[in-house]
């Protein structure tokens, strides 16, 4: 592998991605290409470009990506083999915009409440609101497919509101996603032409690298020091660094190189590859069965029920112990090394990404091509699944807790009034 080769991969994923943004909502290429620049073209620049960076790293790169390619190659030859993309973009002209502000309305009251309520103290409803808390973004999605325009400045509203919250806590992860997913769905909305669509995603690049040089100060200055957060802070402290790295060249910006350090999953699961089985045995798939277990039963009932980011499993299969309230997971690919080892592993993830792209399919065929309007369900079904930086858990109890979401929503929608569903409906996908 060499520098022309490694960007070569990412304009082309890139590109792609671009592509299939004009056809459906392109979930799967999102995780294709957010995995690779995490696990691969990152942690590599790292390794060969940034030696400040390559120190930290646990395992030489030979070891690395001997099990990370292998590992990433199983896990979307799964994916995309039994992937068969479907033309949502023609069919979501049929969505009626009376029966999207509907339900729109429905979700956004349904996550304003419960905020109040959790916010009044009935603190046993946290967890369920940190699901429908999202649901605001979802409502956001059903409003681009009206024609009003107080629905349309409720979309500004309800993202004013992202921006705020996420500048106040210095945790700006949340901006990023839901702000790419509203992406996704204008171009389908608006028919963006794959160089508009291209363009629009790569001029936010230099605000990410920006927030990223400044982050940990911005953190520093808020959480230690008790500085006021807010927009101004986070200006002054991005014209600060930018006047200091005015004469050093792009690639050698302190933006650049953070952003690149905060990218990469290399840490982590070099971190696993270092500790498992030279110093812990193996799972031999107890984890993963507990991460089912655990998303499917409510506490009440399964009293070691797990917590998302536990510092223990943390310590427990790296070796690493976090510091204070520190929270950080080993990753899907890592997740599946401890619970089944090399050789498991890669036949797991290949199972594992057969799996995604079955109900991925399932999905679009059984709700979205009969009622054009569910498409905004996808992201959130699949959002923890684009993050290389969550584990099993945290995807397949975020799938799993929002499925029954979406279908108690369905049920209220069907009970209270009856959706218009689009006339034609398909017996089998429609592919490009």
């Amino acid at each position: 592998m060499n520098n022309v080769a490694l960007f070569a991969v990412l304009i082309f994923l890139y590109g792609l991605l671009m592509y299939k943004a004009g056809k459906g909502f392109p979930i799967l290429y999102l995780f294709l290409f957010t995995y690779f620049l995490q696990y691969i073209f990152s942690t590599y620049l790292i390794y060969n470009e940034y030696k400040s960076l390559s120190t930290q790293m646990p395992i030489s790169q030979g070891i690395y990506f001997e099990y990370a390619i292998p590992a990433l190659l199983f896990l979307f030859a799964g994916v995309f083999l039994f992937h068969k993309d479907v033309a949502i973009n023609r069919v979501i002209k049929r969505i009626d915009p009376a029966e999207a502000a509907r339900l729109g309305y429905l979700l956004l009251a349904i996550s304003l409440c419960m905020d109040l309520l959790v916010f009044a103290g009935l603190s046993p409803l946290e967890s369920v609101a940190s699901f429908t808390g999202d649901m605001k973004y979802l409502a956001a999605f059903c409003f681009l497919f009206t024609r009003s325009k107080f629905n349309f400045f409720l979309i500004v509203l309800l993202y004013i509101q992202l921006a705020l919250s996420v500048v106040k806590s210095g945790v700006f992860v949340s901006l990023f996603i839901w702000s790419l997913y509203l992406f996704f769905f204008m171009t389908l909305k608006y028919g963006m032409s794959f160089w508009v669509r291209s363009t629009v995603f790569v001029a936010f690049l230099p605000a990410v690298f920006a927030i990223q040089s400044v982050k940990d100060e911005y953190r520093k200055a808020t959480w230690k020091l008790n500085q006021e957060p807010g927009v101004s802070l986070l200006s002054d402290l991005v014209e600060k660094k930018r006047a200091k790295d005015a004469d050093d060249p792009f690639a050698e910006t302190d933006g650049v190189v953070r952003t690149v350090g905060r990218l990469t999953e290399g840490w982590h699961l070099g971190l696993t590859l270092r500790h498992v089985p030279r110093r812990h045995d193996f799972a031999y798939g107890s984890e993963m069965f507990l991460d089912m277990v655990s998303s499917v039963l409510p506490r009440l009932i399964f009293e070691n029920k797990k917590r998302v980011n536990s510092q223990d499993k943390f310590l427990t299969y790296t070796g690493h112990k976090l510091r204070g309230n520190t929270s950080m997971s080993i990753g899907v690919i890592g997740d599946f090394y401890i619970n089944f080892g090399r050789w498991g592993s890669y036949i797991t993830l290949f199972a594992f990404g057969t799996l995604i792209a079955f109900l991925l399919r399932s999905f679009t065929r059984r709700f979205v091509l009969i009622d054009p309007i569910n498409i905004i369900w996808i992201p959130y079904l699949l959002s923890y699944l684009i993050r290389a930086n969550n584990d099993f858990y945290i995807f397949f109890n975020g799938m799993i807790k929002g499925f029954i979401i979406f279908l108690l929503i369905n049920y209220l929608r069907h009970r209270f009034w009856k959706p218009v569903h689009t006339q034609e409906t398909f017996s089998k996908p429609v592919s490009f």
